[in-house]
Parts: structure tokens; sequence; C-alpha cells
């Protein structure tokens, strides 16, 4: 039976988590459309976006995971500390990583408009303001959620990610103002500042005593640091992808506004997709096979593709109003909704496949690709999702 009561949850569930994702990244991308004339004054911008983005979701969908383990094991209370100590010194140092990552992007692709220390300071001082509403907001939902009889696992992560995606555009743009004010010294004192939180963090690490729980911050940093650098390293090639197509992104009224739910929506199909494949090859209930001949796989490509046209339909009909209500015709309002279905679709088509095969090779070589996957895909989402919409809309935009 095609239509089975697993195949209706998965569906409904599966629509429910990724609109609520959409809604945020829907004033992302209407902020991103109104910022265009700043955007335009310093493209590089454009590059940071899909890695600082990324570095948002990444860090504090982790923390609210693990919040909600530690609050199952009824050890929240005693590791929050070691939790936060983790926590603030990974935004900085990942986001040091970006902005480094940012300026070298720039030189290499005759975008050189910002020096070093100003890319630092961009990308690590919208983290610091993005942290004054997620770290609160995040460590409260977990706690009010648990206290209230909510399973933390089932709501953190997504809504962290909205959040995350609601204040990055804004948050990067209000940084680049600050920058272009404040004197190269100030800036320069302010990263250095920052970057002692960290280092004393480190220290008390290393200086810990047996059973101290540090133990837990140092693993976190071990286990963290390397993968959320991989994955935003990755990111920042889809932010090279928009930076070199900024012309036609920009000539493409209401383009602009689609591209932070676009990339979120790429991402959201594959982690969904790898969740549930690694649940049922832990559970036994499908084998690696590396021809997908199976009922429930052939059903998951199914619901990968109904998600599709549910979230890439809502998204186009998005960039319809904005582009519409910006002054283009009714036309070419038609036309972005061709444009993101079309390249929704061949995202979806791609990613899913290498999705399957990813958790196959993983499960395979013996590594749990719950710990491995959703970073790594999320970042090859935002790659083949610009690149996707990139070339549609040079074959479609006209």
């Amino acid at each position: 039976m095609l239509f089975d009561e697993e195949f209706k949850k998965d569906l409904k569930e599966g629509a429910a988590s990724l609109m609520l994702c959409n809604l945020g990244d829907y004033i992302s991308g209407y902020f991103l459309q109104i910022f265009q004339p700043i955007i335009m004054r310093a493209e590089i911008l454009l590059a940071l976006l899909p890695a600082a983005s990324d570095a948002r979701g990444d860090v504090y969908s982790s923390y609210g995971s693990r919040l909600g383990t530690l609050l199952h094991l009824g050890m929240a209370k005693r590791l929050i500390r070691a939790e936060l100590m983790a926590l603030s010194s990974i935004l900085i140092l990942i986001n040091t990583w970006i902005g480094l990552l940012t300026f070298v992007v720039s030189v290499f692709f005759g975008k050189y408009h910002l020096e070093p220390y100003t890319t630092v300071f961009v990308a690590v001082s919208s983290a610091v303001i993005s942290s004054i509403l997620m770290i609160p907001s995040t460590t409260w939902l977990a706690f009010t959620s648990f206290k209230r009889g909510i399973n933390p696992d089932n709501i953190v992560a997504p809504i962290a990610t909205l959040f995350g995606d609601m204040v990055t555009v804004p948050t990067i743009v209000f940084a680049y103002l600050i920058a272009t004010d404040v004197p190269r010294p100030i800036m320069i004192l302010f990263t250095l500042i920052l970057l002692i939180i960290p280092a004393y963090v480190f220290y008390r690490v290393a200086t810990r005593e047996e059973n101290d729980p540090l133990e837990r911050t140092w693993n976190i940093l071990v286990q963290n640091m390397p993968v959320i650098m991989v994955s935003t390293s990755m990111s920042m090639l889809a932010g090279v992808i928009l930076m070199t197509n900024i012309g036609n992104i920009v000539k493409g009224i209401g383009i602009l506004a689609v591209i932070p739910a676009f990339l979120e929506d790429g991402g959201a199909i594959a982690c969904r997709f790898s969740s549930r494949l690694s649940t049922n090859l832990h559970l036994g209930s499908i084998g690696i096979k590396w021809t997908p001949t199976d009922s429930w796989t052939l059903k998951q490509f199914l619901l990968n593709l109904i998600h599709a046209l549910m979230i890439f339909g809502s998204l186009s009909v998005f960039g319809f109003a904005v582009a519409v209500s910006r002054g283009a015709s009714i036309a070419w309002g038609f036309k972005v909704i061709e444009i993101v279905m079309s390249a929704g679709l061949l995202l979806t088509l791609i990613i899913s496949v290498l999705t399957y095969y990813s958790a196959m090779a993983s499960f395979k070589l013996g590594v749990d690709p719950d710990n491995t996957l959703a970073p790594i895909l999320t970042s090859l989402a935002d790659i083949i999702g610009t690149s996707s919409l990139a070339l549609m809309l040079i074959m479609m935009g006209g």
C-alpha cells in the first residue's frame, strides 16, 4: 500500500517542520531585498551570508540538541556552564574563521573592498549581536519545553534554526554599517578582546581536574569545531556562486528575496531524509543497497518530491509577491515562479541521491550517519542550490 500510516505521518510531520523553517527565511529574504543597495556596495557580504547562516544553524541546533539530552539525563543544571563556555568559544572561533575565509575569497575574486580585520569584525560582531537573542531564547526554550512535558528534541533545533535565519541578514548588514564608521584600531581591539574568551576557556580546560564538568567543554570543542569548520568552508563556495552571479540576481527582481529560504529548504530535505535513513539502517529495517529498490526507500524519494512541490511552490509564490510589490510586471512574477520551481526540483533530485549514497557509504564504513551527515549535506545543498538557481535564472531569465 503506497499511502500507509507511516507515509502519511512522515508527510505531515515533514511538511510542518519544513514550512515552519521557511517562515524565518521569508523574513530574512525580505531583509535581503531591502538591503540590496548596501549589498551592491559590498558584494562580498553575499559571499559571507551562506557560511554565516550555516554557522548559526550548526552551532545553535547542536547546542539545543545537547541541552535536550542533558535534560533527559537530569544533568542540565550541573553542566550548563560547561555548555555555555563551549558555545561562546565555538561562536567566536568559527566566525573568526569565516571572516578570514571571506577576505581570502574577496582577494581571489577581485572583490577586495574590505580589509581582513574588517571581514573578521563583521563576521564575529554579527555573531555576537545574534547571540544576545539566540543564547537566552534557545536555553529558555529547551528548559521550558522540558518542564512542560514537551520533548526538546522535537522543537528546539528547528526553532533555533528559524531564529538564526531571521537574524543573520540584518545583523551582518548592521555589523557592516558599524564597520564603515568605526576606526581601524577599535575594530582590531574589539576582535582581540573577544578572542580572549576562547583563550580563557582553553586555559580553564587545560588546567581542569579529573571529573571536572569542563571535560564536556573539551569534548564539544574537539567534536564540533572540525565538522563546523568544514561545513562553513563548503558553504562559502555557495556564497562565491551568489557573489559572481550578483548581476543576474539583482536584475531578476524577487530572486534575491528567495535565496535564504531556497538554501534552507534543500538542506532541510536532505537532513530529514538522512535522519530517516540512519534510523532504519540502525534498526535493520533496510539494508545497505547501492540500488534503492525497496519500497520504503522509494516512498521516501517520493516524499522528498512531494515536500519539494509544497515548499518550493510556497516559496515561488513569495518570490512572485515580492517581485510584483517592488514594481516588476505580472509576467516577470510568473517567470520567478518558473525559475524557483525548476531550480527547487533539480536541487531536490540531486540532494536526495547524494543523501542516499552518503548514508549508505557512511554506514558501510562504520560511521554513524547521525554524527556526520547533517552539516555536510546542508553545505552541499547550499552549493547545489545556488548553482541550480543561477543556472535556471540564466536559462529562463530572458
